[in-house]
């Protein structure tokens, strides 16, 4: 059997999550290793696997080994993992409460720091594995990202919770209410500021590396959020003076109404916008996004996109899920936005949140390995016709960009220790910005 590739090795595992015993999760933050939600595989490459998983019933299972870490499948060797250290920013967390109010988990992303584990229900947890004190409802100001990148969160809630009728997707749980517009909060955004600050000095020069968004469920108002990513920067420039020299500022949001934001998003100094539509046909939208959101058109998209292009120096990107929608009409939402110059950010289905009720009423999967590399690959071939490379975005769980030949180097402020090129090739470490990193437009042979 053909050894499998550190992408397919990536998406095997991204399909079931992994199985970690509360004493080896303990172990691994005494060893100062955090997040435990991003693992690195090989030398380049990351994976954003919940160890949560989804159900005990994964095949693959977190071991200590000699010398590290490894992940077995179904008790066989599968492959070595790493991990990021803690970097000493994560100490400064938010509380919307004292710990004996019951505010619920908080959900960051699949792909980011805070996935369930660090400041949930969980809380501080002693050799025995033993919980030994409940910190509910509190998280790092700014996560960290697959790939390096730093994420903030001015609100883990959405207006189409709030309305009761969120998309059957959506990976944030429990209800919208005001205590979840974090932004809202006095001293948030100080402290945030100074989390930025602690960051920047922790990073130092390794901040060129790493990538800054700001992304949050939709907030009231035509802006869908806008004024408070805005906030957000300007919090940073008013604490720093300036904003820090990251490789791309970007912005995730539902396309305002008004594209009045667009300009004022650029000028606040966002250099990159994702616009998710998350789901192309317009049946299946409603069907699946039973909101505002499901039946704002296609067309609507389209056209921000194309004003987009004209204001934002970066990127202008959009994301489709595989799994909750047909892959015909995946790939045709694939084909339409490249037309337009946009790469599409194809993810797979993960059953978190809502998707906890799409799986078990509807019987929505995890799209399987083979699956998801076929439409990687297919998606990849489009963006290639049309001249545009991987997306850029570092956050999500997509393993397009590395489907299409892009690696990124670990920062090095942020790894335990010194990570070298198993190929002995120092090409495949892309700088996103790179010019050799916007041609990468051949499909990687898996």
């Amino acid at each position: 059997m053909a050894e499998l590739s550190v992408v397919e090795k990536k998406i095997r595992i991204q399909g079931h999550g992994i199985r970690i015993t509360q004493e080896l999760k303990a172990q691994l933050q005494r060893e100062g290793y955090y997040p435990i939600a991003l693992t690195w595989l090989g030398d380049d490459i990351t994976g954003p696997f919940s160890f949560a998983g989804y159900g005990e019933d994964s095949p693959y299972e977190l071991r200590k080994i000699d010398g590290g870490y490894a992940v077995f499948d179904k008790g066989k060797f599968f492959s070595e993992a790493d991990f990021y250290r803690k970097p000493h920013f994560f100490d400064r967390t938010w509380s919307n409460g004292s710990a004996d109010d019951e505010v619920g988990t908080v959900f960051i992303d699949e792909g980011m720091s805070g996935v369930i584990t660090p400041c949930g229900q969980e809380g501080l947890i002693d050799e025995q594995g033993d919980i030994l004190q409940i910190t509910r409802g509190r998280f790092p100001y700014l996560t960290l990202a697959c790939y390096n990148g730093l994420v903030a969160w001015p609100s883990w809630g959405c207006l189409y919770t709030k309305q009761n009728h969120p998309c059957k997707f959506c990976c944030i749980p429990g209800d919208y209410d005001e205590s979840k517009v974090l932004i809202n909060h006095a001293g948030w955004l100080d402290n945030f500021a100074d989390t930025v600050a602690a960051a920047a000095e922790e990073l130092g020069d390794d901040i060129r590396q790493c990538s800054f968004t700001v992304d949050a469920g939709t907030l009231p108002g035509r802006d869908k959020g806008a004024r408070a990513y805005i906030q957000v920067l300007e919090a940073i420039k008013k604490r720093l003076g300036k904003l820090p020299e990251f490789y791309y500022t970007r912005a995730v949001i539902e396309p305002p109404q008004d594209d009045e934001w667009l300009y004022a998003l650029r000028d606040a100094g966002f250099t990159d916008i994702q616009m998710d539509a998350d789901v192309y046909d317009t049946e299946e939208r409603k069907r699946i996004m039973p909101n505002a959101k499901g039946y704002r058109p296609i067309k609507d998209y389209e056209n921000t996109f194309v004003k987009a292009k004209d204001i934002f120096p970066g990127e202008v990107a959009s994301q489709l899920i595989a799994g909750i929608q047909s892959d015909e009409h995946l790939l045709k939402g694939v084909e339409h936005f490249a037309s337009l110059g946009v790469p599409t950010l194809v993810t797979p289905f993960l059953p978190f949140g809502q998707g906890v009720k799409l799986r078990k009423e509807l019987g929505f999967q995890v799209p399987s390995a083979t699956k998801m590399l076929g439409i990687y690959e297919k998606a990849a071939n489009i963006l290639t016709k049309h001249n545009i490379g991987a997306p850029e975005f570092r956050g999500g769980v997509s393993s397009l960009p590395e489907v299409m030949g892009r690696r990124h180097k670990r920062v090095a402020s942020l790894t335990n220790k010194p990570q070298a090129v198993s190929s002995g090739d120092e090409s495949k470490l892309l700088h996103p910005r790179s010019e050799t990193s916007k041609r990468c437009g051949a499909v990687a042979q898996i």
